[in-house]
């Protein structure tokens, strides 16, 4: 927040349009950003590559939007792996701890060999869509990104302007100048200038009278939107550009002072930013990798990805070369930007995220009568924690809609809720307001295998005394999809868990199994199928359970994820096989007996269920690929003692963010 005070202090001087429409603008950008303060995240992870069954280690960096800087309030993050179909296979939840957001996850047996993604969000991120924090591993070999192919044309809306912008960087300088391809432009405008939702210019711009943006007065760096407004503070043309990157690289360097011991073969190597300014500190991560490939730009990194990525619509991860070659440009004009909503704010329509910041977690539900479904107003809910000798008791409102706050406990914790009428009575029906996440469905960039080779990762480097060197092996679990068809339904599945595929994920629940595939959601204990809809109203999926249909209102938690066998989902096309109750869609359970009945589980006030929870740090394991990782480093300097054969074939990486909300990034080989 300083950091923008300071950028709208600083344009109230380089302003050169009225006063009055000045202090409009900046005080409609300030009330959007206390509105909406939005957040990025970026995964730093131990490796790049990894094997079936090793546990992926990572750092989340959670900044603010627009200035980069740790002070976002979410309390918690959440982190997936998912697969090559954007299946989710895993999902954890972070919280804040000294050591800001550190977590892992175990890569589970007998998947397929492929580029794999882990996820990471805010609730308060998933206020906006289409900008996604990604970042891709691979599991069984050793990939590189591709810069993305966008074949999309540009916005109609930018193809049928008769106005537009020239923008040309000129001795350092921007130089901005209307391109009048008509002949009808005869009045002044305004032009706007952000980063990020910063403001850098706001001013007079017109045929005669062209505006140059002097490189010592911008203090930021990465997409800059330049926007042409009329008297209205309507927008009549925009574009993108990307300059400055530099302006945002805290640079480092790492230097090497032999030890005095020879014998000790200990090196030690300091780390330190020379030009760190006055009370600004480092908060970065730190690991030591084998170097298996040479060509490091085939990834990602966390300057290309705060600066680039995460500003830009349906472009979630791109290589870091794509900021060396000059591709930047091609990507922005067939690209949309809508992150900051500025358009909408420069007229005053300044609005708030519909989910706000998650400060602590939650338990919702809702009581409501067995006949006729009515809510059931002042009824009184019990929480119990039996494990952690927790208990907790509130009241349903006149919607019959009850809450719990503070429920912050560690993932595997059980619960048991139970709801009463007012008078004591147990006849109601309680309805659990199960956590939604959305699913991931943007086309991802391409890659190339670099190497296939899989066994030397996370291998011992020597041989233990009598040891036999045995050739190498390569073991994968090769399967057409996350699935197990083993009869004419589960073929024409669109998605299917087997047996094997429902241990692996470890849900607890049915609920928690289908919130992880693409376009299911999960609404008071109702599934539904995104396009499935009525006139008039959305309606849920059908539920066959052993192949009969069973009632909407039947609560799916009454079914223990231990009798279950296989869970089917089909939608669109797939649903024929079903007749006409498939219309909105069908969700398949198969049970591991073949003949459940839904009529001898008895309704009941009583739901036991197992929360989220968040993860709880694990130690890191040194291997032969990563024997230094250190997720959490913060200062202004740090000294690091390696083993003397560290200087070859292994390389120092190191990101993070300064408390000034500069980028670290420096990658660099031990021994040079």
């Amino acid at each position: 927040m300083r950091k923008l005070l300071f950028a709208i202090f600083l344009l109230c001087f380089q302003t050169s349009l009225y006063a009055q429409k000045s202090n409009v603008l900046l005080s409609r950008i300030l009330r959007q950003v206390q509105l909406f303060p939005q957040e990025k995240t970026y995964i730093f992870t131990d490796a790049e590559s990894y094997q079936v069954g090793q546990r992926i280690h990572f750092r989340v960096f959670l900044v603010n939007a627009a200035i980069h800087q740790t002070d976002s309030a979410s309390r918690y993050v959440y982190v997936e792996l998912l697969n090559p179909n954007n299946l989710v296979m895993k999902r954890i939840r972070l919280t804040r701890s000294d050591q800001g957001f550190v977590g892992y996850i175990d890569i589970p047996e007998g998947i397929e060999k492929g580029r794999y993604v882990l996820r990471s969000f805010t609730k308060n991120m998933l206020n906006l869509q289409h900008y996604e924090s990604l970042k891709s591993i691979f599991i069984g070999g050793q990939g590189k990104l591709l810069p993305s192919k966008i074949s999309k044309n540009i916005e109609n809306a930018k193809d049928n302007l008769k106005t537009q912008l020239l923008i040309e960087l000129l001795n350092k300088d921007i130089h901005i100048k209307i391109n009048d391809l008509s002949d009808s432009i005869k009045h002044d405008y305004r032009l706007f200038v952000h980063c990020r939702s910063i403001p850098l210019f706001f001013g007079k711009i017109s045929k005669e009278k062209d505006v140059t943006l002097n490189y010592d007065s911008i203090f930021q760096g990465g997409v800059f939107s330049f926007q042409l407004l009329d008297d209205n503070l309507n927008t009549v043309a925009e574009q993108l550009k990307f300059f400055y990157p530099e302006k945002e690289l805290c640079p480092i360097s790492v230097s090497r002072t032999r030890s005095e011991n020879e014998k000790n073969a200990s090196q030690e190597y300091v780390i330190k930013a020379d030009n760190l300014r006055e009370d600004e500190t480092m908060d970065i991560s730190v690991r030591v990798e084998h170097i298996d490939v040479d060509d490091y730009m085939g990834h990602s990194n966390i300057f290309s990805h705060l600066l680039f990525d995460t500003d830009l619509m349906d472009c979630p991860e791109e290589p870091a070369s794509v900021l060396l070659n000059n591709s930047s440009s091609k990507l922005l004009n067939c690209s949309s930007w809508n992150r900051y909503q500025m358009a909408d704010v420069l007229k005053g329509e300044c609005k708030k995220g519909l989910i706000g910041i998650e400060k602590t977690a939650i338990v919702r539900g809702r009581v409501e009568s067995l006949i006729g479904h009515k809510p059931i107003k002042e009824g009184v809910v019990n929480l119990i924690s039996p494990n952690k000798g927790f208990y907790a008791v509130t009241k349903t409102d006149e919607k019959g809609c009850f809450s719990f706050e503070g429920i912050d406990f560690p993932e595997g914790t059980q619960y048991v809720l139970n709801a009463f009428t007012k008078t004591g009575k147990s006849w109601v029906k309680l309805l659990l307001d199960e956590e939604n996440f959305p699913c991931y469905e943007g086309q991802l960039p391409q890659f190339d295998w670099s190497s296939n080779d899989t066994t030397h990762i996370n291998t011992t480097s020597e041989l233990p005394q009598g040891g036999i060197q045995m050739e190498e092996i390569e073991v994968f679990g090769h399967q057409p999809s996350y699935s197990s068809r083993s009869d004419a339904y589960a073929r024409t599945a669109d998605f299917s868990f087997g047996l094997r595929d429902i241990e692996s994920i470890g849900a607890t629940c049915l609920h928690e199994l289908l919130r992880r595939v693409p376009s299911v959601t999960i609404e008071l204990g109702k599934c539904y199928i995104r396009g499935g809809m009525t006139v008039g109203k959305k309606r849920p999926a059908a539920i066959a359970i052993d192949g009969i249909f069973i009632n909407d209102d039947y609560d799916l938690d009454n079914i223990q994820m231990s009798d279950v066998e296989r869970v089917d989902i089909f939608k669109g096309g797939s649903t024929v096989i079903w007749g006409a109750i498939g219309g909105m869609g069908v969700i398949s359970i198969t049970t591991k007996k073949g003949n459940f009945k839904s009529d001898t589980v008895p309704s009941t006030n009583t739901k036991t269920f197992t929360s989220l929870g968040y993860q709880i740090p694990q130690s890191f394991i040194p291997n032969s690929h990563t024997p230094v990782w250190l997720p959490s480093l913060r200062g202004s300097a740090f000294r690091l003692h390696l083993p003397t054969e560290y200087q070859t074939k292994y390389r120092l990486i190191i990101e993070g963010v300064t408390s000034e909300g500069r980028i670290v990034h420096y990658i660099g080989d031990l021994g040079e």
